[in-house]
């Protein structure tokens, strides 16, 4: 039964990130362009970072880990969409852009697990 639970929560929370992302990219993809996904990437990945960080001060619980599936494997891994950069990225004119969303997302995750861990440096 756990198992089945913890697939439902990454479910809705998949399918709430990705409706977050659909959302943005209607109101937002005209202006932007492919500008909007490495936004979204790295706006993602500081999330998880946070929640990530987060988790490591709290005590091991099934409900943190509930959370944990829910919230970052669920919403933030259905609202970022690597694959989506992916594709952009395959026009060599664009590769830079996915290699740099790489490097600042990677960044931004680091810092979002520093100020969920409550500013302490932990590795």
């Amino acid at each position: 039964m756990s198992m089945w639970r913890d697939v439902v929560l990454v479910a809705v929370g998949g399918a709430i990130g990705t409706a977050a992302r659909a959302g943005l990219t209607l109101a937002f993809g005209d202006d932007l362009g492919p500008a909007l996904v490495p936004i979204v990437n790295v706006v993602g990945a500081f999330a998880i970072g946070i929640l990530f960080g987060w988790r490591a001060r709290m005590p091991q619980s099934s409900r943190a880990q509930r959370v944990q599936l829910f919230v970052g494997t669920g919403v933030l891994g259905g609202f970022t969409t690597y694959s989506s950069l992916a594709v952009e990225s395959a026009d060599l004119g664009l590769l830079w852009w996915g290699v740099a969303t790489v490097i600042v997302g990677t960044a931004a995750a680091w810092v979002g697990v520093l100020l969920g861990r409550g500013g302490r440096a932990r590795v």
